[in-house]
């Protein structure tokens, strides 16, 4: 029956408008300074976008005579068309006169363009679909790399649809006026999805819609602790919906992360059940505030950028669904925060090579951010250089495989833990190691930082809780210059 239903598709007619076409030509004559009408055509067409390939021939001359600073007409029109030799096959000159004689207005050109270009997409998805529905026929692929190249090649189309226009200034400074009071308005230096932390937040303004942001770090410095407490943060004073995609721990550890955090329980108490008896009061405070956040998990291994795509876009769809008419026109984009942990696990189709497949990967984190309206924060490990020198800070060129992470991310940050190689070093052979501190200094690095200034901002760790917080007042460096010690009464703190 579904070969039968292929064969029947075979004979319909593919997306066309003819006389829209011709209408296009004819606005292009009608207009006396035809070079006018043609940056309007070109802004929206390119001459694979006609149906016909003599009208394509036609378009491609037209570009041509422009390109020379000659006028367009039916004689400077047919003198081009001989050169390349298409004239023939275009229909000659009494074609290109029934084309001039057209009675479309050069006011609706824009109109004629639109169905042309229109029809030219509607096409190309056919041929897209086309050719995967044959190659899922043949199962030659699997279903995961197939869906993802689909998903790619029609988010090409949707990339190339050419309906977005040049923007008037005046719109764009409307805008900028727009947020400007609601800047002055907001009363704070937070203009953005704050992060919880004062002192990162006066360098970041807060995380913002359409941004790609990068956290990098060496393994166990505390990155995954890290962007859950800026999770949970998020969920529980912006009451936001956030999204963790976990391509390297398991829900369950996440959440045990998560509860030791908002308890400032010990994880280890946790995990080995032995629970003291104000850590029961604590993990029932924290369970139940974490119940009542927006708060969404995929521990999918080997996730793929397509189906990260993909739930997104339906959890959006869930979540307007749920909203008011009200709601849905004050905030079309629900989604608070999207992290993943990390970059480098998420699989991709592209074999060539890994540092292209992080670059395509990359890339794609940055689109979605743009078409959800969400700050997208990914995790990403740091090259063993850093290991080599003897300054340990690190700094952009250690983002491992690939450039692009640093170009397409708005802002770059790294953690450094100064106790991280200390401690490491002098069991080397420079002295007894220090005893290991529950509380630990932890610097916030802004390499890049489009929306603000770069700068560091230093946070408390505590390990065992897994818990990130702002340095107590009385936080001060010592005068030998060395990295600062907490008080003593730290650890009771938290």
């Amino acid at each position: 029956m579904a070969d039968v239903s292929l064969m029947a598709n075979e004979y319909r007619q593919a997306p066309q408008d003819i006389e829209a076409e011709k209408a296009v030509f004819g606005a292009i004559f009608f207009d006396v300074h035809s070079d006018t009408a043609m940056v309007t055509a070109e802004a929206i067409l390119e001459p694979k976008d006609f149906y016909r390939t003599a009208h394509q021939e036609i378009f491609k001359a037209m570009q041509s005579l422009v390109a020379e600073n000659r006028p367009i007409d039916v004689l400077t029109l047919q003198d081009k068309l001989n050169a390349n030799q298409q004239l023939e096959n275009v229909g000659g000159i009494a074609y290109l006169a029934e084309l001039a004689e057209s009675t479309a207005s050069a006011a609706n050109l824009k109109h004629y363009a639109d169905i042309v270009h229109e029809k030219a997409v509607l096409r190309r998805l056919i041929e897209t679909l086309t050719k995967n529905m044959s190659l899922a026929y043949d199962g030659a692929k699997d279903s995961t790399e197939l869906l993802e190249e689909v998903s790619h090649e029609v988010d090409r189309l949707a990339e190339n649809r050419g309906d977005d226009g040049l923007q008037r200034i005046q719109d764009v400074i409307d805008e900028f006026n727009d947020n400007l009071t609601a800047a002055v308005e907001n009363k704070s230096d937070v203009v953005g999805l704050a992060t919880g932390y004062p002192e990162l937040d006066k360098l970041t303004h807060g995380f913002r819609e359409d941004q790609m942001i990068v956290i990098g770090a060496r393994p166990a410095v505390g990155k995954t602790a890290f962007v859950l407490n800026l999770a949970k943060n998020a969920a529980k004073s912006e009451k936001v919906p956030v999204v963790i995609f976990s391509l390297e721990m398991g829900a369950v550890d996440l959440v045990t992360r998560l509860v030791a955090a908002e308890g400032s329980i010990d994880s280890n108490h946790i995990t080995t059940g032995q629970m003291q008896e104000e850590d029961w009061n604590s993990l029932t405070v924290a369970l139940q505030s974490l119940s009542n956040m927006k708060i969404y998990m995929d521990d999918t291994p080997g996730i793929r950028m397509a189906q990260i795509s993909a739930k997104l876009r339906q959890l959006e769809k869930d979540l307007l669904a749920n909203m008011s008419e009200e709601e849905r026109d004050d905030n079309p984009h629900p989604l608070g925060l999207v992290m993943i942990d990390y970059l480098g696990l998420i699989e991709s189709g592209n074999t060539e090579s890994r540092q292209q497949a992080v670059s395509e990967i990359s890339r794609s984190i940055k689109k979605l951010a743009k078409e959800l309206h969400t700050p997208i924060i990914a995790l990403a490990q740091l090259s063993r250089g850093v290991e080599q020198r003897t300054d340990k800070r690190p700094v952009l060129s250690d983002l491992r495989e690939s450039g692009s992470i640093e170009q397409d991310a708005d802002i770059v940050a790294f953690l450094y833990r100064d106790d991280y190689y200390r401690n490491d070093g002098e069991e080397d052979g420079g002295g007894p190691a220090e005893p290991e501190q529950d509380s630990v200094p932890i610097d916030v690095i802004l390499e890049k930082n489009r929306a603000g200034a770069r700068g560091t901002a230093t946070l408390m760790f505590n390990k065992p809780t897994f818990k990130f917080a702002d340095r107590a007042p009385d936080y001060r460096a010592n005068d030998a210059g060395m990295p600062p010690i907490p008080p003593a009464n730290m650890n009771n703190s938290w």
